[in-house]
């Protein structure tokens, strides 16, 4: 593939949101990039890796969805787990479909020689690792990103009194985005390494925690905003060779 950038998004509607930085990078950059929107069954999912293992190892991989420290997650259908019936899933499989363990140390190596930015939870552990142990140019990975409801109800959000986890929520996806499609597309135009990368991130973050801080002290979530930025940018991770460009 002769593309420069190549954005892996697996179906998942609780990521819809991220579609933003999709969009805006594919106005910047609409020549040189590839989407490849993972759909929620095998054959998509084969694709995919096909895709990633063909990918220029000068161009920049994005991974855009979730996962966990040693995993990346495939795509997920809408009716996932919302009931047993066979019979009714066989009629339209891809709304039941799940792969919760799509890239893993078994397919790890068709990281080979690339470079690989993943905004997914926690790609900042093994995942990583073991890209590089792999052959992976380069890493980069994030720490934990709760961006629903329910994952800010795992941290404990909901006992505080006066939050509103809505806002907390829709925060938190606004300002990723925001942060991650105006890096990025700076870091591409400017031909930046990824330690330049990781170094503008942090830049506009502060940019961001600094307006909620400071701008909206009427909003009473403000600081737990802040909060999460602030850890945001602090468990970013870069394994491999920082200085790699992100394209060439």
């Amino acid at each position: 593939m002769d593309k420069k950038l190549l954005i892996v998004h697996p179906y998942d509607k609780s990521t819809s949101f991220l579609e933003r930085i999709k969009n805006h990078l594919q106005v910047r950059f609409s020549e040189d990039l590839h989407y490849f929107s993972v759909k929620p069954n095998l054959a998509s999912h084969k694709q995919c890796i096909n895709t990633i293992s063909n990918f220029s190892n000068e161009g920049l991989l994005l991974f855009m969805g979730h996962g966990k420290s040693n995993c990346l997650y495939g795509a997920k259908g809408d009716f996932y787990e919302t009931l047993e019936n066979e019979l009714v899933k066989a009629e339209d499989p891809e709304k039941y479909f799940y792969d919760d363990n799509f890239i893993n140390g078994q397919n790890i190596n068709i990281f080979s020689q690339k470079k690989i930015v993943s905004l997914s939870c926690n790609s900042n552990g093994q995942i990583g690792r073991k890209s590089i142990e792999n052959g992976a140019k380069v890493f980069l990975g994030f720490g934990d990103l709760p961006t629903s409801i329910q994952e800010l109800k795992e941290q404990g959000e909901e006992s505080k009194s006066g939050v509103s986890l809505g806002k907390i929520e829709q925060a938190l996806k606004t300002e990723i985005n925001d942060i991650m499609k105006k890096s990025i597309g700076i870091g591409i135009h400017k031909d930046y390494t990824f330690s330049q990368l990781v170094d503008l991130i942090y830049f506009v973050t502060n940019q961001k925690i600094s307006h909620y801080l400071v701008n909206q002290k009427k909003l009473s979530e403000r600081k737990l905003i802040a909060n999460y930025l602030y850890s945001f940018k602090k468990e970013i991770k870069i394994y491999g060779n920082r200085y790699e460009k992100l394209i060439g």
